[in-house]
């Protein structure tokens, strides 16, 4: 059974249109970037949705019908409201959970991003807070709003809705081309490593790397490679020799 499914899934991926979908997503890599976003974003909004009611709910019969007004912030109590304290906690709860998750996979998996860890995480970090700012306000303003007319928990569901939605597109953006971006390996070269001096010999340019670390490296990577040869011929082994050419 599990040789058929195999064989029925390289068929699959090996097929004209499996091969007409790779090559297009590698012609148009920012279309692949939205699809892959989405499906991480949609694994995260999931978790969001789950952890918000688990702590809405949990919450309810603890601080659901106190009210909570804070700076921007305003939960009406009760189930005609947004839940009070137990609706903030749950909406921020929610949204810092989703975050994270977004963060560690999209950096990974969808821009292979390379750029400066710590400036990706402090970036990260700000632009977080701006969204969460801005849904959580949302989410008591909407939750107000429609609370009186369709209850709390629709009201909630929508709230969270439209929140998730402006929080995509602006994480999206901020993510590509600003937080997470790949770096030119030779853009961090150029900022990491000095411009190579050069030598002229018999008529053409060389160029002299002057690289210490690679330099040990080498050296390093020698001397493991004489003492593995040493150590065969010590057993009567004789080690082969490969062409540095080719390599064969």
């Amino acid at each position: 059974m599990a040789v058929k499914v195999k064989e029925t899934v390289d068929r699959i991926r090996n097929s004209e249109v499996a091969q007409k979908s790779k090559k297009f997503l590698e012609d148009h890599k920012n279309i692949f970037q939205i699809i892959k976003f989405t499906l991480i974003s949609l694994i995260a909004f999931i978790a969001e949705f789950a952890s918000m009611y688990a702590l809405q709910y949990g919450l309810a019969g603890v601080c659901g019908d106190q009210e909570f007004r804070w700076f921007l912030f305003y939960y009406a109590p009760g189930k005609t409201g947004a839940y009070g304290l137990a609706g903030f906690i749950a909406f921020l709860g929610s949204k810092c959970i989703a975050e994270i998750i977004s963060f560690i996979v999209n950096r990974k998996k969808t821009f292979e991003a390379n750029n400066n860890v710590v400036f990706s995480a402090i970036m990260y970090v700000i632009t977080v807070i701006a969204v969460i700012l801005l849904s959580t306000w949302l989410g008591g303003a909407l939750g107000d709003l429609l609370g009186p007319s369709i209850g709390a928990d629709a009201g909630n569901t929508i709230s969270k809705l439209v929140g998730s939605f402006l929080s995509w597109v602006i994480m999206f953006l901020m993510d590509k081309f600003v937080i997470m971006r790949k770096v030119d390996k030779g853009e961090k070269a150029e900022e990491s490593v000095t411009e190579p001096a050069m030598a002229v010999a018999g008529g053409e340019v060389l160029a002299v790397e002057d690289d210490s670390e690679d330099a040990a490296l080498r050296e390093h990577v020698t001397a493991i490679e004489e003492a593995v040869e040493e150590g065969l011929e010590s057993v009567g082994v004789v080690p082969p020799k490969f062409n540095d050419a080719d390599g064969e």
